[in-house]
């Protein structure tokens, strides 16, 4: 490391902003995001999501304890497996039902929709298991339709999620990478240091090797670390696991900036020792502050830096078609689809009909969607027929679904009320007057958006199919 970098990793006031913004506008740069990051009012409180789960565990299970900062949830998480009767795969589920179950939902936190809107940014790698930045670029690109592309690492992955993380992006189309895995109810990703380790372990060794496009785009970009804090071991590994050789040889540029002064943290020393030829930025101060300073830079050198309207090729093959009222359990299906595989999407404003995305909405279930998830409940059982573009959704997928041959099938009609132990679509009358065809579909049970063993084995063999499907020449 030269002087002039040196100087920079010691907290130079004058952060390199200019080398910055230059290569974001190159299309060049991959930021990496961490918890700090994931800071907003909630409550009445001003606190990160792992803060939040961290004491809402600790309090649920009846322990207390003094947790490092930025480290809260890792630490909690290996305080209660010390318990007694506590199995290493228990943490897992009850995490992520604390999670999906927060009411009000976390926000999206303003240092995500900032970045968000920095559009050269493409590509995240975020090492958080939640979907908050996916849903800023969402919100802020592509007016809070699913467009973004999730992938996750995973130990277990499952052949056609694999298949699907092998397509490199279409332009225009942003990727959030979860490098620790996304929330699930199985130990499929990293909660504590121990499974952060196995994580880069499988990448190192390609047991379940990540996409080669990803990979190179991470060993060729400039890498912005945002709010990450990994035990200065594990950040080391992370450096050398995106490199293409050793760290000693390395000639790449790192910004870096959290809230924890770094200028004196040991990946700088190792870096000053062994890697003198890297160039270190370090901004002194918080990650959320630095992203409010970035975003107002970028601002000022591009001020007409609009977001693109949505584009239909962005859609998923698994469309959520629902009443507003089920909006919470909507969130929660979705979620259990992606976790199977399945790039699912749903409308996450409230439509009027006759609008430009209804429409494109309608066009895309008559030739793009592959899978239709009807979700019915009472209250779409109370909304009046001559209300709703629900309705009209849905009229289009049954005259779709014609056209499918066993064992595709098009249309998965699945109820969500939370009281509901069985399907009894004698419960739904009125529905079930309107669109008879329902009769000769297989229905599914998820209460308050949970699909139950069965609806989760029909979704999972019908993505197969699908998978199988876009395979084939």
């Amino acid at each position: 490391m030269d002087d002039g970098a040196e100087a920079e990793a010691f907290g130079d006031p004058g952060f390199a902003w200019d080398d910055l913004l230059d290569t974001i506008a190159d299309g060049k740069v991959v930021p990496v995001l961490g918890h700090e990051l994931l800071e907003a009012d909630y409550e009445g409180e001003r606190t990160t999501l792992q803060k939040l789960i961290a004491q809402r565990l600790a309090t649920s299970r009846g322990f207390a304890i003094d947790a490092r900062r930025h480290f809260e949830l890792s630490d909690t998480v290996a305080a209660y497996l010390e318990q007694s009767r506590v199995r290493p795969d228990d943490p897992y589920p009850l995490v992520t039902r604390l999670v999906r179950n927060l009411q009000p939902p976390f926000p999206i936190p303003l240092a995500l929709e900032q970045l968000a809107a920095i559009r050269p940014l493409d590509l995240f790698v975020t090492t958080t298991p939640d979907d908050l930045m996916a849903r800023a670029l969402d919100k802020v690109r592509h007016r809070g339709n699913e467009v973004t592309r999730r992938l996750a690492f995973s130990l277990k992955q499952s052949t056609a999620a694999q298949a699907q993380a092998m397509d490199e992006p279409r332009d225009g189309v942003p990727v959030v990478f979860n490098l620790f895995g996304r929330l699930s109810t199985l130990p499929d990703y990293a909660l504590h240091e121990e499974d952060a380790l196995e994580f880069i372990h499988g990448l190192v060794s390609r047991d379940a090797a990540p996409p080669d496009w990803l990979m190179s785009r991470l060993r060729d970009r400039v890498l912005l670390f945002v709010g990450v804090h990994l035990p200065d071991w594990l950040e080391r590994f992370v450096l050398r696991t995106v490199n293409r050789g050793p760290l000693r040889i390395d000639h790449r540029t790192y910004h870096i900036a959290r809230e924890v002064e770094p200028s004196a943290s040991a990946v700088v020393l190792f870096f000053q020792r062994f890697g003198r030829d890297a160039k270190l930025n370090v901004y002194r101060g918080s990650a959320v502050e630095f992203v409010g300073e970035l975003h107002r830079r970028w601002k000022e050198r591009v001020p007409d830096d609009e977001v693109a309207p949505p584009q239909a090729e962005g859609r998923g093959s698994v469309f959520i078609s629902y009443a507003w009222d089920n909006r919470p359990a909507v969130e929660r299906l979705h979620q259990a689809i992606l976790d199977l595989g399945g790039d699912a999407w749903f409308d996450r404003k409230k439509l009027l009909p006759g609008s430009d995305w209804e429409r494109e909405i309608r066009a895309q279930i008559r030739q793009g969607v592959e899978l239709f998830i009807a979700v019915l409940s009472d209250q779409t059982e109370n909304k009046s027929r001559s209300e709703g573009v629900v309705f009209e959704e849905w009229s289009e997928a049954i005259a779709r679904s014609r056209r499918f041959k066993w064992p595709r099938t098009f249309i998965v009609p699945v109820v969500v009320d939370a009281q509901a132990s069985r399907v009894d679509p004698s419960r739904y009358p009125s529905l079930m007057r309107t669109f008879p065809d329902f009769e000769r579909f297989t229905f599914g049970l998820a209460p308050n958006g949970v699909p139950n063993a069965e609806l989760l084995k029909a979704l999972e063999e019908q993505i197969k199919l699908i998978r199988m499907a876009e395979a084939r020449p």
